[in-house]
């Protein structure tokens, strides 16, 4: 091994290992809005749930449909 590839390599360990105790902590629902409550997968059953649900989704609806998306 020559020193650009052990750079590298110390490099991507030194991403991968607080990525994984990250996930280890949040499990795979780390940026859910119900993680909180997600026991390893994102259900949007629970933000159905919130109030104002039905308003917000009316209002992105509508602006996706004004820009054309």
């Amino acid at each position: 091994m020559n020193i650009p590839t052990l750079i590298a390599l110390i490099i991507i360990i030194l991403l991968l290992v607080p990525a994984i105790l990250y996930i280890k902590k949040t499990g795979t629902c780390g940026s859910c809005p119900d993680r909180g409550a997600c026991h390893g997968h994102c259900d949007t059953k629970a933000v159905k749930k919130t109030p104002g649900y039905k308003e917000k989704s009316e209002k992105i609806d509508e602006i996706i449909k004004k820009h054309g998306f």
